[in-house]
């Protein structure tokens, strides 16, 4: 998730459409390693404002993943509870960029409403934030796309690919996932396979007990791996993915302030799942990602239980 002070910012930022357009035909070049000139990984600088148009809400082509068998399922969740870290703390007064103040309640909140010393059934009342703990952004979250309930169930079934950064992010906390970790992944195993979730495993997960998940600034800012536009854009234009998915709070971090990854991603009608867990678990390729996303009408996103069939 991106914080709500930037989600009222005017639309995407940047758009590098013409310098990976080239991508299209480039896919046997990039499956061997070898990726245009044009393409360039370094930090993204926001261009002139610009309006967006609606996205058009679209169908992939979408068929179930063929002949999925596996010998175990990990869970890519992490358990919701009062003090998941997210983007504010309770009862802490927010202003947001619109100069909006507001102050937020509970991450998650379990009301009973039956017990079962007295009724001898359990009902609980529960009330969260759409984007905390493990959960989707969808296309709604940063456009005027597709909301939960509108995403084709067979579109939560996909292949997975994880592309690990570990090394890397530990060494820094604002480590971008690039256009060279994609080469590198794809001179292992091959072009990233069509309608897959990517997933950057930057480690990130197991500090989600710890400050260090949050790994908060001078200034009080968040830093977390995120993914770099740039990488962004090439597995929209070089490769027919569907989603991706995050070890920590967001896809974007203080080097795209703009939330560039969110705006792109997200404005053309793909989606998302942060805080995933369990990442090491999984093969690089081979699992299989099942989101349990509930259908809420009109959702923006919100949490769900994501697993990986191995």
């Amino acid at each position: 998730m991106c914080s709500p002070a930037l989600i009222e910012q005017v639309k995407k930022r940047i758009s590098r459409r013409n310098a990976l357009a080239a991508l299209g035909g480039a896919g046997a070049a990039a499956s061997s390693g070898c990726l245009p000139a044009a393409v360039s990984s370094k930090k993204s600088t926001p261009a002139k404002k610009t309006a967006t148009p609606a996205p058009k809400k679209r169908r992939w082509a979408s068929k179930p993943v063929d002949q999925v068998s596996f010998s175990r399922v990990v869970d890519l969740s992490h358990t919701l509870h009062p003090d998941f870290p997210a983007w504010f703390s309770e009862g802490k007064e927010v202003t947001t960029r619109g100069k909006r103040t507001f102050v937020p309640p509970a991450v998650v909140e379990v009301k009973p409403v039956f017990e079962w010393e007295h009724d001898k059934v359990n009902l609980n009342q529960v009330t969260y934030w759409e984007h905390v703990g493990t959960h989707m952004d969808a296309p709604a979250h940063f456009s005027e796309g597709s909301t939960v309930d509108e995403i084709p169930v067979e579109d939560l079934v996909l292949p997975l690919v994880v592309i690990d950064i570990k090394v890397r992010a530990a060494k820094d906390p604002l480590a971008l996932l690039n256009i060279e970790d994609i080469r590198s992944w794809e001179d292992d195993h091959g072009p990233i396979p069509d309608r897959a979730c990517v997933a950057m495993n930057s480690g990130w997960a197991k500090h989600v007990k710890t400050s260090k998940f949050k790994s908060l600034d001078k200034a009080g800012k968040h830093r977390q791996p995120a993914f770099h536009i740039d990488a962004v854009e090439y597995l929209m234009q070089a490769r027919e993915v569907v989603a991706l998915a995050v070890d920590t709070f967001s896809f974007d971090n203080q080097h795209s302030p703009g939330s560039d990854v969110h705006y792109r991603w997200l404005g053309d009608e793909r989606w998302g799942i942060e805080n995933v867990n369990n990442l090491d678990d999984v093969p690089t390729k081979g699992a299989t990602i099942v989101v349990g996303q509930p259908s809420i009408k009109g959702g923006s996103g919100g949490p769900n239980r994501t697993m990986a069939l191995v």
